[in-house]
This record gives structure tokens, C-alpha cells and sequence, in this order.
């Protein structure tokens, strides 16, 4: 590494070790590059467990909403500070975060996200309320949204994040989409979640929740759609068509019963696919690892065909799918002269269930956790060492 840059990756080079002024021994250490989680609710890390086995739209207009109504900003602030210290512990060092803006303090978040050293984008949630027209709903976020841009800071940015077409009205659909075109910011949105959703937004405009995005703009600029768990062929046609990359989100789609998302015919249409955890409510950990693993599983029953969703597309959806549907591949998500140094060391030896060490790769989907990390440097500086995070003051005696 060279600052906060790689310099050289390939075989052992004398002359290269020469060179540098620090060197630190990973012989027989699994380097890979840091993992990207595509999708995530930091802030509800302190709703882990509030309610189980329950469908989405229950979940989320019993449990989850009243819940968050209740946040302050010390809490979320808290909050997110365990979640930083639960994704670098497991190998995340980029994440995308849609978070509802109710109590939260962005400049303490930003201040929490700075110092642990991680790369976000940390976008507020817009949803209608009776409390609020679309117009003042679009005020009050673009106030937010600048807030954030004054920062200036490449590690700490923001899209335009309406919740979901069924969570927000035509108005402020159209609203945000105009607002991310006007700043020329992405989108990130709950879309094709769900039958229900399919259900509620056809009987609302006549429409399916993609082609309803469509028609008001939502498939012309960059985009994170969370989840398109609900996509049929035509609608897989239009995304390999336009910019919009998909957060596939297998564990939290299984334990809220919302289907498995077509993922294959995803990759083979040509649209990015990154992995997400979705938030530790619905999850319950920011696990990546697991999400990798198990969106492999899930491809290869879905498709009755194990040779689906291999190891590679596990990996790379992991890392450089992660990072490309970001926009930030060519700064992050693989090793390569010149990019950013975020990388993870997994030290296999003295682990029974990462044997034989001969078969590397196939562990780094099916058999590694995250709890297997030893230590995470982002931008060349380490912020995770034997296993403890360095940058994150939590304390989970609080």
C-alpha cells in the first residue's frame, strides 16, 4: 500500500518489500477485498428480535414504524454505532443505508460513520404523511440531503431515498425523482418487494409497482431498487435496459416470507446485482458472508440447477457487483494497483470448518462466517485488529 491506495498485488517480490517502511505477515491469510453491503436500516440495530415471524406490511406498520416513532437522536445515534461495529467486524467496510429521518441527528451519525472509517451512502427515508404535504416532505429532505452534501465528504453521501411506491404517494414519487435529477443524485427505493406490494399498486394506479416507476422516471437515472423479489420477464428487460442496479436481500426476503428474487435471469438479462442484509430487524445480523452463501443456495433451488449462482458471481456479487452497483467501481470492490487499499485477512488456521485450506475459494461463500474476520483496513488504515474493532467506541453493557 501506498497512503491510502494499493501500490502492488500479485506474487511474493523482493524488491517491492524493499520498498516499504512497515510490512505485517499474512502467510497463509485469506486477502479479499472489503465486502459491500448493497441495502441496510442501520439505525433499527436496536430493534433486533422486536418481532418475528410476521409478514412484511404487519411487521412493518405494527412493529417497526411505532417503533422507529419513538427514536431520539442519542438512541439512533447509538444505534448506528453498533451496527459500524457489527459490518466491519464481519468484512463490510461499504454499506448503503435508507434510514427514517425521525429523531435522527445526521451530524452526530456523520461524525460516527467518519471516525469509524467506513465509505456509506446515508440517504433519509421520504414517506407520505397525513402530518405533511409531499411538497413539505420534499423540503424538509432536501434540507437533509444538503446538510450532507456540505460535508463534502466522498466516504459519507446520500441519494434520494423514497420509501417504497406503496409508502409514498404519486406526488412525492415524482417529487424525489425530480429532486435526485435536479442534484444529480441516485435513487434508492423499495420496489417489487412483495405479492402484496404487486397487489396494492395495481389496484392503486392501474399499474405494476416497475412499470408505475416507470412511467414517472425512476428507470432513467442510477438507482438501488431494494429487493425485486416480484419481477417478471418484460420488467427484467426494462432494468437491463437503463441504469438501475438491484440490492438483493435473500435472508431478510426468506424470514419475512416475501419470495426469492429472480437473480439468475437478473445476471443474465445483464443487470447488477449486489447483496444486502436489509436491516438486523428483519435479518437478524449484518452478517455478508451469510448473504452470499445463501443467495447462492437459494439460485440453484429456484433454477433446480446447482450449477447456478457459482462461486464467482457469490464472490464478485460480494465485492465488485456490490461496488459497481454503488457507482463506486473503480475506487473499491476488487485489488487492483491503484484503488482504494479495503481489503479483510481471515486467518483459516486452527478453524475445523475452514478445512481443507486447500479449498479457498469454495469456503469464502459456503463455509466462512463473519465472525471468522481477523482484521479490515479501509483506505490503507486499519480499523479492525485480532478480531476488535479499533474506530467504534460501543459498549454493550449500555
Amino acid at each position: 500500500m501506498e497512503d491510502d491506495r494499493v501500490a502492488y498485488c500479485g506474487p511474493y517480490d523482493q524488491a517491492w518489500l524493499e520498498k516499504c517502511s512497515e510490512t505485517v505477515d499474512y502467510e497463509g491469510v485469506w486477502i479479499m477485498p472489503g465486502l459491500v453491503n448493497c441495502h441496510t436500516h442501520s439505525a433499527m440495530t436496536l430493534l433486533r428480535g422486536i418481532r418475528d415471524d410476521s409478514n412484511l406490511h404487519e411487521w412493518l406498520e405494527d412493529y417497526i414504524w411505532p417503533a422507529e416513532s419513538l427514536f431520539t437522536a442519542e438512541v439512533t445515534t447509538k444505534a448506528v454505532q453498533f451496527a459500524l461495529a457489527e459490518m466491519l467486524l464481519s468484512g463490510t467496510t461499504t454499506f448503503n443505508d435508507m434510514y427514517n429521518p425521525h429523531g435522527v441527528d445526521i451530524k452526530q451519525v456523520y461524525q460516527a460513520v467518519r471516525q469509524s472509517g467506513m465509505r456509506c451512502y446515508f440517504s433519509p427515508t421520504l414517506f407520505t404523511s397525513p402530518a405533511e404535504t409531499a411538497e413539505e416532505t420534499l423540503i424538509r429532505t432536501r434540507a437533509i440531503i444538503e446538510e450532507i452534501l456540505s460535508y463534502d465528504d466522498k466516504n459519507f453521501q446520500v441519494m434520494v431515498a423514497p420509501h417504497s411506491p406503496y409508502a409514498c404517494d404519486k406526488d412525492l414519487l415524482k417529487g424525489s425523482v425530480d429532486l435526485a435529477r435536479e442534484l444529480d443524485l441516485k435513487l434508492h427505493i423499495h420496489v417489487a418487494e412483495t405479492q402484496n406490494e404487486n397487489k396494492i399498486i395495481l389496484e392503486r394506479y392501474g399499474k405494476r409497482p416497475l412499470a408505475f416507476l416507470k412511467g414517472l422516471g425512476y428507470l432513467e437515472r442510477p438507482a438501488i431498487f431494494a429487493h425485486g423479489v416480484e419481477l417478471n420477464p418484460s420488467e427484467i428487460a426494462d432494468l437491463a435496459t437503463s441504469p438501475v442496479s438491484i440490492a438483493h436481500n435473500p435472508i431478510s426476503n426468506l424470514k419475512l416470507a416475501s419470495g426469492v428474487a429472480p437473480v439468475t435471469n437478473l445476471l443474465a438479462a445483464g443487470v447488477t446485482v449486489g447483496l444486502a442484509t436489509d436491516s438486523v430487524a428483519s435479518n437478524n445480523n449484518l452478517d455478508m458472508f451469510e448473504e452470499g452463501r445463501t443467495a447462492a443456495l437459494l439460485q440453484k433451488m429456484r433454477e433446480g440447477d446447482a450449477s447456478q449462482f457459482t462461486i464467482d458471481q457469490a464472490l464478485k456479487a460480494l465485492t465488485i457487483e456490490g461496488a459497481k452497483a454503488l457507482g463506486l467501481e473503480d475506487k473499491i470492490g476488487s485489488l487492483e494497483v491503484g484503488k482504494q487499499a479495503d481489503f479483510i485477512a481471515i486467518q483459516p488456521k486452527g478453524r475445523i470448518h475452514l478445512y481443507p485450506l486447500e479449498n479457498m475459494l469454495s469456503h469464502l461463500v459456503y463455509a466462512v462466517k463473519g465472525s471468522d474476520v481477523q482484521d479490515v483496513y479501509i483506505a490503507g488504515r486499519q480499523v479492525v485488529r485480532d478480531g476488535q474493532v479499533l474506530t467504534v467506541n460501543v459498549n454493550i453493557e449500555d
